[in-house]
């Protein structure tokens, strides 16, 4: 692809991304503060013209312009900059796929109100116990972790989150929980992502567990990525139907009730009040011309 050619996929992408949220904002759906959508497109742009598909080729190539303009106006719509690690793109087949990431996550449950959120790994010969007090929280009461034992196997994780009230609750996941979590996604847990940082991987599947209820039940609720067990319907066979239904369309459609597969989980639409950002439709340009 030569570096005109990326220029105009960039102009006619990002621009198409940015007209589909002003668009949105007339009618009443808002970003978060100090969230300059611009900037963090630019920077995504950046990263994407080096983010490469399992074989190696560019994904800007190898990925379909509409899934492209997708990832990234998921990212604006959350609220998210890459450059800041909020999330990360990943190439699934002719998919582009915008991930979010543990300090996304964090960032979401923050905006919608949840005081702090901590995620950490429980390591093999780690001194780790907790109680289940009555009202069915569970409370860490020990958690001992020594120097040598960094770097030993991950057999679990879990996340204390502190509620607006200040009262603090906390998920526990044993390293098989989620990796049979990542079993129900596209990649089955082998992504690149997976492989290289299983740690940030693992606090963040807890960490989405913890938080996720509190989060799509606030008023105007972050998108967030939910366990793909509680969707009944096979993962495989709807990212196949995604990908035949959208793939080189001029008109993509975003639906608040639809979901999207990516790696270990399904990702829901944002609940919002707002009726135009229910049911919103992207016009891309015409790729083919």
């Amino acid at each position: 692809m030569s570096k005109n050619e990326l220029q105009v996929i960039k102009d006619q992408t990002l621009s198409s991304v940015q007209n589909r949220i002003a668009e949105l904002q007339q009618g009443g759906f808002k970003l978060p503060a100090n969230y300059s959508a611009e900037n963090a497109l630019q920077s995504a742009w950046l990263l994407l013209q080096d983010v490469k598909t399992r074989d190696n080729k560019l994904a800007l190539e190898a990925c379909s312009k509409n899934s492209i303009a997708m990832s990234l106006f998921k990212m604006v719509q959350m609220g998210l900059n890459p450059a800041k690690n909020q999330c990360y793109f990943i190439p699934y087949g002719d998919n582009l796929i915008c991930m979010t990431s543990y300090f996304g996550q964090v960032l979401i449950a923050k905006r919608a109100g949840l005081k702090d959120v901590k995620a950490n790994l429980i390591l093999e010969k780690d001194d780790f116990n907790y109680k289940i007090e009555e009202d069915g929280r569970k409370v860490i009461t020990e958690h001992k972790q020594p120097f040598e034992n960094l770097g030993n196997k991950i057999i679990g994780a879990y996340c204390v989150v502190t509620l607006p009230d200040g009262v603090q609750d906390t998920d526990i996941m044993t390293i098989a929980e989620i990796k049979q979590a990542w079993q129900q996604g596209a990649t089955k847990g082998n992504s690149p992502a997976h492989k290289n940082f299983e740690g940030e991987m693992a606090k963040r599947t807890v960490t989405n567990r913890a938080i996720k209820m509190f989060v799509n039940s606030s008023d105007d609720s972050a998108v967030l990525d939910d366990p793909a067990e509680q969707i009944a319907i096979s993962n495989d066979e709807h990212v196949q139907k995604q990908i035949d239904e959208n793939a080189n369309k001029k008109e993509m459609s975003i639906d608040a009730e639809d979901v999207e597969v990516i790696d270990e989980e399904v990702v829901s639409g944002p609940k919002t009040d707002n009726k135009v950002a229910e049911q919103a439709t992207m016009e891309m340009p015409d790729w083919n011309k």
